[in-house]
């Protein structure tokens, strides 16, 4: 595992921009009924423990972010909550619904919306394609009015083409909507990839490694252009990362993962001083100096 720091950016002037609000935050813990529980979550592979007796509650508009060195079951949570996986033990509840055993393709029509680590478009569509294909989840298509290019289906596909360029321009990218996916820039087709699973029109995003293999500026204005769709839709947002300077700014709430268990939640500046989180990152307690 490379080094990882948990001390702040230098980069003080960002910090404002980045996190979310103290609104946004109220807005999120006035909510009364929870968005997302998980209770005692478990998963192993082959005797191997990934995710072991994880609980969470999330609720409307919050930001959660999950951190923790490589193998601590980040990944393995996202899959679980969007139903890539099923676990062997444990309980997930969306809107008081029991989702824990509902196969993947039904997780999205429930408003619950993810990205991949490992960025996963159809490189031969367009963006605009691919932010379509998801449209059609909440839009099926009438076929005959698309075959024959006329009909309500066809006014239909319109409002819905002009949705998908709107989520594109909104993601800083319109200007490629018609280029080929598999041509784009790595940055940009993790563009396409939110604005993809934005087009799901979630409640609950769950973001795997969204700023992996961009540049500090591109990670910078991805972030602010989660912000800002965060504040407009107050969609719920849990993020799996290793860029610890983004995550410590964007998410006002953190999770710590290592070896499949939570070993610690709270603030940024809590998890920065956690004594069992140096530990786990760096392999020897001191204070956030020591990072």
């Amino acid at each position: 595992m490379g080094a990882i720091s948990l001390t702040p950016c230098s980069s003080q002037g960002t910090d404002s921009a980045i996190r979310p609000g103290p609104a946004d935050a109220l807005a999120a813990s006035s909510s009364s009924h929870p968005l997302l529980e998980v209770e005692g979550l478990t998963k192993r592979f082959q005797g191997v423990v990934a995710l072991q007796d994880y609980r969470l509650v999330m609720r409307e508009g919050e930001i959660l972010g999950v951190i923790g060195p490589n193998g601590a079951g980040k990944t393995t949570l996202i899959n679980l909550l969007s139903g890539f996986l099923r676990p062997d033990s444990g309980r997930i509840r969306f809107r008081g619904q029991d989702v824990t055993r509902l196969p993947a393709h039904r997780i999205p029509a429930l408003g619950i919306a993810r990205t991949f680590q490992n960025i996963r478009l159809f490189p031969s569509l367009t963006a605009l394609e691919n932010v379509l294909v998801a449209m059609t989840i909440h839009h099926p298509p009438d076929v005959l009015s698309t075959l024959f290019n006329f009909g309500p289906g066809h006014r239909r596909m319109d409002m819905l083409r002009q949705r998908a360029m709107d989520l594109l321009e909104r993601m800083g990218i319109g200007h490629l909507a018609h280029r080929s996916a598999g041509t784009l820039s790595y940055g940009d087709q993790r563009r396409v990839e939110i604005a993809r699973a934005l087009a799901l029109e979630p409640s609950l995003l769950l973001l795997d490694e969204p700023t992996a293999g961009l540049h500090p500026e591109e990670s910078e204005a991805l972030m602010e252009q989660l912000v800002h769709l965060h504040r407009e839709r107050r969609m719920t947002i849990l993020m799996v990362a290793h860029d610890m300077p983004v995550v410590m700014r964007f998410c006002p709430r953190l999770h710590v993962l290592s070896s499949g268990v939570l070993l610690a939640e709270g603030t940024p500046e809590e998890i920065r001083s956690n004594p069992l989180v140096l530990e786990a990152f760096l392999g020897r307690s001191g204070g956030p100096g020591a990072a």
